[in-house]
């Protein structure tokens, strides 16, 4: 038996107890592990670095320096394959020395996806300012998928060629099929010449800077490269501006990301566009946000493939702190970031890594010292009716000590299924949690996975993975392989049952699907897993399905919630961090797909706000900009929520609620209650 190091998370325990199959183009000799670690202190910090200092690892910490618990962390995926601890025989010395390292100086450590380096060169140590001769008084920053920089509504003048998109760093290593799926580098632009660079500091990807650099060779700027676009009419031909500079998600004609930014800092306001009594006026306006500059942190396509999100952690924390050396001290005064994704798995207290990481990132950047202010806004979720949380509580002796459900895994799935089960640890030192196929195959959590023997159809690693105690609470995660037949054994689709056993009197379980159907852009053939409460179905289904109301069927008994399904990274209450959910315009009702608190035990009751993100129940969603300037589409979900209320925040316009909630259940929904459109 092999013990790993307490602070390893689940889906690195998951990654490395099957060698990092079910990563995307895991290689042994290319690839490195991308990690976001939390230190025990800070002295504990410089004990770490030294113990891992070893080259064969070839560790790189993040470049920002300022104290802090966290960071981000890439190494060869030997530095947590080799930690471990033989418990059967006397343990091999360099696995006890690793293990000790990571055991005595790191409280958490999880799981991004893996990272391949640009370059062999050295890393810098010290972070690069980016912050221009005329740094920003206000800077707007944001982490998501298609920067359509040259589009109009983020030009400095209608017609011209200067954009208003400070700098974008794009973490993608490879490109696409379509590009040969050739490593990304940057791109020739003449003699002696490139548009776009790699970055010093962190050592990743590619980053286009607004103004061109002299030197050998010349930088040139996005600016300069939208100028060198050109039309005869003069207007700047946009297909041929993305398509050379190998922008693949500025290929399509919508993303997510176009849309997110024109809500956030388009010419043209989210209430501009909107029906209401009157026809949309499209007017631009003059608030701060139409005219602040930005800085976009594009996530890798292999990223934004996952739709589990699990993958976010280390891209986040680095995505922010690129955006945060565009500020300049005493003069920078307000950052205002949006990140629009999230995963629906986690704590759900308010404990997760990336929350702790963006509460100390908003605890550095308070406005004190001549630091910025930092704000960042996230979409409370979309979770609200994809049957993906299920919630018991035991809460007399008399009710039963276990609980089982369905999880229902559908055919030809292309993608591995995590659903993970939660409980406070004080609650889960005699529960055991089984997984039992549709075939029959029982996978327990007293033993982990286990590979059944020849003929049978479950591949390795699907089952229940021993319980990980995590912060005040133990997990259990359960995994099922893809579904779809490539050959070898396949995992079983159909209905799969979780069933958890010996649950104390007054002990709460608490269990989320994480979401596998595809992000917006991505075909991969994915589908959504949800759970199923058959009992309740039996017994209410008919009768259920005859009650609806404020959009939505009743529910009411089953194992099945639908409150307490906020963003997994958005169930802190932390000053400057704001959660948007959503609501229809039309009524001021919570739209139906918009997550709803209450946090897990946690301090947050439901989100900060409500902003439009529907019209109306027939007009779905909030218009806003595609990939090329004058386009519109309608996208539907809490990401149009989220850059709404940061806008607001870019304005200093006091908040103005209505429709203010008064009982629990409609704080759960709606939080400080309804807010304009911007």
């Amino acid at each position: 038996m092999y013990d790993r190091p307490n602070c390893f998370d689940p889906y690195l325990r998951y990654a490395i107890a099957s060698d990092f199959k079910n990563f995307a183009s895991f290689d042994e000799k290319a690839f490195r592990v991308f990690l976001l670690v939390e230190f025990r202190s800070l002295d504990r910090a410089n004990a770490f670095k030294k113990a891992v200092a070893d080259p064969k690892y070839a560790v790189e910490f993040s470049p920002v320096d300022r104290d802090s618990l966290y960071t981000t962390m890439r190494a060869h995926k030997s530095v947590v394959t080799d930690a471990f601890r033989d418990t059967s025989k006397d343990a091999r010395p360099d696995g006890n020395y690793l293990f000790d390292a990571w055991n005595d100086n790191v409280s958490r450590v999880e799981l991004s996806l893996p990272l391949v380096p640009t370059d062999q060169r050295a890393f810098a140590r010290k972070i690069v300012e980016r912050s221009r001769a005329n740094p920003p008084e206000h800077l707007i920053g944001l982490l998501d998928d298609g920067c359509p920089f040259a589009a109009a509504q983020f030009l400095t003048t209608l017609g011209g060629t200067d954009t208003r998109v400070l700098g974008i760093w794009d973490q993608n290593q490879t490109l696409g099929p379509w590009y040969g799926s050739m490593s990304r580098q940057p791109i020739p632009a003449g003699t002696n010449a490139q548009f776009g660079r790699f970055l010093p500091d962190f050592n990743y990807g590619i980053e286009f800077l607004h103004d061109s650099t002299a030197g050998t060779p010349t930088v040139v700027g996005l600016s300069d490269w939208m100028a060198s676009h050109r039309t005869g009419a003069g207007s700047v031909d946009e297909d041929s501006c993305y398509a050379d500079a190998e922008f693949t998600t500025l290929r399509r004609q919508v993303s997510h990301g176009a849309h997110v930014m024109d809500v956030l800092a388009g010419r043209i306001p989210t209430s501009s566009r909107i029906v209401g009594r009157n026809p949309p006026s499209w007017q631009a306006n003059a608030d701060p946000a139409s005219t602040t500059g930005v800085v976009f942190v594009q996530f890798a396509d292999q990223c934004i493939r996952d739709a589990t999100g699990v993958w976010l952690k280390a891209y986040v924390k680095d995505g922010i702190d690129y955006i945060m050396t565009f500020t300049k001290p005493y003069v920078t005064k307000t950052v205002v970031i949006n990140i629009s994704y999230g995963p629906t798995t986690g704590p759900h207290d308010g404990t997760a890594e990336l929350e702790d990481t963006l509460r100390d990132l908003v605890s550095e950047y308070d406005g004190s010292s001549g630091k910025p202010k930092l704000h960042i806004a996230l979409a409370a979720g979309n979770a609200y009716l994809t049957e993906g949380h299920i919630a018991y509580v035991r809460s007399e002796a008399t009710m039963p000590d276990s609980v089982a459900w369905t999880w229902r895994l559908p055919p030809d799935n292309t993608v591995l299924c995590f659903a993970e089960v939660w409980m406070q640890t004080h609650d889960a030192a005699h529960v055991t949690v089984t997984l039992t196929s549709p075939g029959g195959i029982v996978f327990s959590s007293t033993s982990g996975p286990v590979s059944p023997g020849p003929g049978v159809p479950i591949p390795p690693y699907t089952g229940v993975f021993a319980p990980v105690a995590w912060g005040s609470s133990t997990v259990w995660l359960l995994a099922v392989e893809p579904t779809v037949a490539t050959g070898g054994t396949v995992a079983e689709h159909g209905d799969w049952t979780v069933k958890v056993e010996y649950v104390d009197t007054h002990a709460k379980v608490h269990a989320y699907v994480a979401r596998s159907d595809p992000n917006m852009g991505m075909h991969t053939g994915a589908k959504r897993s949800y759970f199923v409460d058959a009992a309740w179905e039996a017994d209410h289904g008919a009768s259920a399905g005859c009650t609806y109301a404020n959009g939505v069927f009743e529910k009411h008994g089953s194992l099945i919630h639908r409150r307490g399904t906020l963003n997994g990274i958005a169930t802190e209450k932390v000053r400057r961090i704001h959660v948007a959910g959503s609501y229809i315009l039309s009524n001021g009702r919570k739209a139906p797909y918009s997550s709803a608190g209450p946090a897990r035990g946690g301090p947050r009751l439901g989100p900060d706000y409500v902003l439009p993100g529907d019209e109306s129940c027939a007009l779905q969603g909030i218009r806003a900009g595609g990939n090329r300037s004058g386009s519109v589409f309608r996208l539907e979900g809490t990401s149009t929520a989220a850059p709404q209320l940061a806008r607001l925040f870019v304005d200093t316009t006091p908040l103005s609620p209505s429709n203010i909630p008064g009982t629990p259940g409609e704080i759960a929904e709606r939080g400080g209650g309804n807010l304009p459109p911007p």
